[in-house]
């Protein structure tokens, strides 16, 4: 709505006048040229229900801001697959493991806007509701503590691992603590110790493809994509079937890296091509980078599976359908 106003704004502003000029001419006295004293100012001509350059300046700045939400919201929909794009890149959207990036990008943008806002004349509201929206960002960021699920989808994807934490949070050790904590205290629960049936499978080439467009949020997931953050050593070759039961495969993984890393786009293909060398520790990576981050693609299913059937014919059974 707010896109729509400003690209029809020259139209809103002639449509104003029009209506004045034609309220000035069936109110003017003939006789003096005078309005009459009597006549009443159609509400849409009235001053205080008029835009002003400021405020037209801050549904412009209203409307970019809340295209970057827009940006963040639409990357994180889909189901999560690899497949071409309208642009001809290939990649996926509704990834698990850009949930905290999404929420540190906006945040990101609001501070940005909260240091602009400070030089937008008249715009008192304006700073109110970035500060308010803020607020309620953070209110729900802070509430990913309640689960593991996306500190670990993050610090299982090769190119970012704990580097990402170590390089966005460098000033507040205590959350990238945190985060290394939950994320520990599960694969010491639950899949250290997992006993794993080994099969002979061939490992699978990775599939990697460079983006060739980004929206700003993808753009600021690339821009902390990097596996510099913590001490690492390269990964020599190794046989797949060497494997120690008793090492520590998130810290040795956490510790070493491979060419190609910082360029991998389908983790969950990384994983897979890796799941003989970590056998726990992929099994760990694919549970968590497979889940949805949110329902929107099962809504989707959903509403499609509505339309399988008529309502005449809704008591078919399912075999039959």
């Amino acid at each position: 709505m707010i896109r729509r106003a400003l690209t029809l704004r020259p139209f809103v502003e002639q449509l104003v006048l029009k209506h004045r000029q034609q309220w000035e001419q069936d109110n003017r006295s003939r006789r003096t040229g005078n309005l009459r004293k009597s006549a009443k100012e159609p509400q849409i001509c009235l001053e205080e229900n008029q835009l002003t350059t400021n405020d037209w300046d801050v549904l412009d700045h209203l409307a970019r801001l809340l295209g970057f939400y827009e940006d963040a919201v639409k990357t994180l929909e889909g189901d999560g697959q690899q497949r071409r794009r309208k642009r001809g890149w290939v990649g996926s959207y509704g990834n698990v493991w850009e949930v905290i990036q999404g929420f540190e990008f906006l945040l990101e943008v609001l501070e940005d806007y909260k240091k602009l806002a400070s030089e937008i004349p008249d715009a008192e509201h304006f700073r109110i509701n970035i500060n308010l929206g803020w607020e309620k960002l953070n209110k729900y960021y802070s509430r990913l503590d309640e689960t593991p699920i996306y500190y670990t989808a993050l610090a299982l994807h090769p190119a970012f691992r704990w580097g990402y934490f170590e390089n966005e949070w460098k000033d507040k050790a205590e959350w990238v603590t945190k985060a290394k904590q939950m994320v520990r205290e599960v694969w010491e629960r639950e899949y250290r110790h997992l006993q794993i049936v080994r099969n002979p499978v061939a490992d699978e080439p990775v599939a990697k493809r460079q983006r060739k467009y980004y929206n700003p949020f993808q753009a600021y997931c690339e821009r902390t994509r990097t596996v510099s953050g913590c001490s690492m050593v390269k990964e020599e070759a190794s046989s797949p079937d060497g494997i120690d039961d008793e090492m520590d495969e998130l810290e040795s993984w956490q510790s070493s890296w491979e060419d190609g890393d910082n360029d991998v786009r389908d983790p969950i293909s990384y994983w897979h091509e890796r799941r003989r060398r970590y056998p726990r520790l992929s099994r760990m990576a694919l549970d968590f980078l497979t889940i949805q981050p949110m329902s929107a693609e099962c809504e989707r299913l959903f509403a499609a599976a509505g339309r399988m059937v008529t309502p005449l014919r809704s008591r078919l059974d399912a075999d039959i359908i």
